[in-house]
């Protein structure tokens, strides 16, 4: 297992602003080792937790570009569609380890 990346300013919350429809909206910065390096958040499941608990994937994928080699924080989103009070918790992993625990707040 590699060292997981740096993250800072993880946040969650679930978007019930007219006009809708509402959803899930997590956001965070993950330091990666290049330019080219984008960091990826994808959906996975746990049937040990509860439905109230989403557990994202963090990967780093190469933009197949060239970049600096220069560490560097990035950004990253994930979306989904949510109704109020589905979510209360997100977990990031990195490679099947806990890196992050956001709770979930609601925007109306």
């Amino acid at each position: 297992m590699s060292t997981p990346p740096r993250t800072k300013d993880f946040s969650a919350w679930i978007n019930l602003q007219p006009p809708g429809p509402s959803n899930l909206v997590v956001t965070g910065e993950v330091e990666t080792p290049s330019s080219a390096d984008i960091p990826v958040l994808t959906e996975t499941e746990d049937p040990r937790n509860p439905p109230s608990t989403l557990e994202l994937d963090l990967t780093i994928r190469n933009s197949g570009g060239i970049g600096t080699p220069a560490f560097e924080f990035q950004s990253v989103r994930f979306e989904k569609p949510a109704s109020a009070s589905e979510y209360d918790r997100v977990l990031i992993l990195w490679q099947g380890s806990i890196v992050n625990s956001v709770d979930v707040g609601e925007v109306h």
